[in-house]
Order: structure tokens, then C-alpha cells, then sequence
């Protein structure tokens, strides 16, 4: 897996650039065929966290906004994690 980390209006950090990695690195654990990750920090009014997963032919996001980046990405992961649960067992389902 493919992993681009963005920050916008700020330098991040090494340590936050690893906590952002660390939770893309847990999508793998949900679906295996993850092609290639974004990830989105922005610091202009709060904290936001976006990813951007591409799975096969889909295209998956989930954002989130807080005033800690911390909690901003694991909100975000958590719901990443939602959808590609829900994405794995649609497609369990259909075959």
C-alpha cells in the first residue's frame, strides 16, 4: 500500500506524520487489497483529518475535524474502518 501524507497551512511533525501512518497501516488489517492511501491535515481553523482510500475501482473518504489532531485522526479512522467493513461484506455477500 501507497501512502501520501499532505499538510496544509502547517509543517507536521514526524510524530503525528507516524500516528496518521499507523492508523492507514490498520486499514490493511480490515481489507487487504487497499491500492493506495491519502492522507489530509489541515490546520487552518481546527484540526481536520481527511483519508482517501482507493480500493480496487472504489474511492473511499472520511473526514474529521477537532481541535486535536490526535482525536481528529482516530475519529477519522474509525469511520474509514465502517466503510470498509461495510465495503468487504458487500462483496462477501455478492459472490
Amino acid at each position: 500500500m501507497n501512502i501520501t501524507i499532505t499538510s496544509r497551512h502547517f509543517k507536521a511533525s514526524p510524530e503525528l506524520h507516524d500516528l496518521a501512518t499507523k492508523a492507514a497501516h490498520h486499514f490493511e488489517k480490515i481489507y487487504s487489497s487497499i491500492n493506495r492511501t491519502e492522507i489530509i491535515l489541515d490546520e487552518e481553523h481546527e484540526k481536520v483529518v481527511e483519508f482517501i482510500v482507493h480500493v480496487n475501482h472504489h474511492i473511499l473518504s472520511s473526514k474529521d475535524h477537532s481541535y486535536n489532531f490526535e482525536q481528529s485522526i482516530h475519529a477519522a479512522s474509525d469511520k474509514m474502518i465502517a466503510q470498509l467493513r461495510k465495503l468487504k461484506e458487500k462483496q462477501s455477500d455478492s459472490r
